[in-house]
């Protein structure tokens, strides 16, 4: 298969991924071939493997950033257990995990991935156009991301379970901006990374407030974990 048929016209995208992912591991954790090539072409630097034993002996712990991308069919587990070996290792630097998931995917199966920590959800059938190269980004720099197929099941769970309204939609650079809130950055320092204005972040971070109808930014975390905009595992830094 040739890389254009994967990337299509989302090749500037691509070396902006190959450029973003400078400094990192990829560790390719499947046995699914479409996965595979998906990966492999888009991340020619990847380790492949296809099971969880295979990645923990390819890739021992180290300070460097590790970025896994894997299904959750693994011979040894699921995406779960991955994460839960992975992030358990002495001495492991900083890993982001995007799961690749079926879009028939069982909705309380997503609700566990994503609440134990997973960083990005894609569905196979979206692997291939420029959304995972998105997400890809999103990761490396601090993000989490979902696919909008999933993201709509969960809020529509979410909806369901509270009998509430359905959650407040945050466009992408508000999520961004309460993910690196919660993950304890300053408003000088998110400026400083967004290369913007402090006054500037300081007036996101002001709509974001009135948004979520509080006044100090301890609200707007207990607002946002309520809507699920937020996880548990998002307050416990990148």
């Amino acid at each position: 298969m040739e890389p254009a048929a994967i990337y299509g016209h989302h090749q500037p995208l691509h070396r902006q991924v190959l450029a973003a992912c400078d400094g990192w591991r990829i560790a390719v954790c499947t046995s699914n071939a479409q996965v595979r090539v998906i990966t492999k072409l888009l991340l020619d630097q990847a380790l492949e493997s296809r099971s969880i034993a295979e990645l923990l002996a390819q890739h021992p712990e180290a300070s460097e950033p590790l970025l896994v991308i894997s299904d959750d069919d693994l011979p040894d587990g699921g995406a779960d257990l991955l994460m839960d070996q992975v992030r358990a290792r002495p001495g492991q630097g900083l890993a982001r995990f995007l799961i690749v998931l079926p879009l028939a995917v069982a909705d309380e199966r997503l609700q566990q991935l994503w609440q134990q920590g997973a960083d990005a959800l894609l569905s196979l059938e979206n692997g291939g156009s420029g959304l995972g190269l998105r997400m890809i980004l999103a990761l490396v720099a601090g993000g989490s991301s979902l696919d909008p197929s999933f993201d709509q099941r969960l809020r529509q769970r979410a909806r369901a379970r509270s009998g509430d309204c359905l959650h407040p939609r945050l466009s992408p650079t508000e999520q961004e901006l309460l993910l690196a809130l919660a993950r304890g950055r300053s408003s000088r320092e998110i400026a400083a990374l967004r290369q913007v204005r402090c006054d500037s972040v300081r007036r996101q971070i002001s709509h974001l407030y009135r948004k979520a109808n509080v006044s100090h930014q301890r609200g707007l975390l207990a607002w946002a974990l309520e809507q699920g905009l937020l996880r548990p595992a998002d307050l416990s830094g990148p």
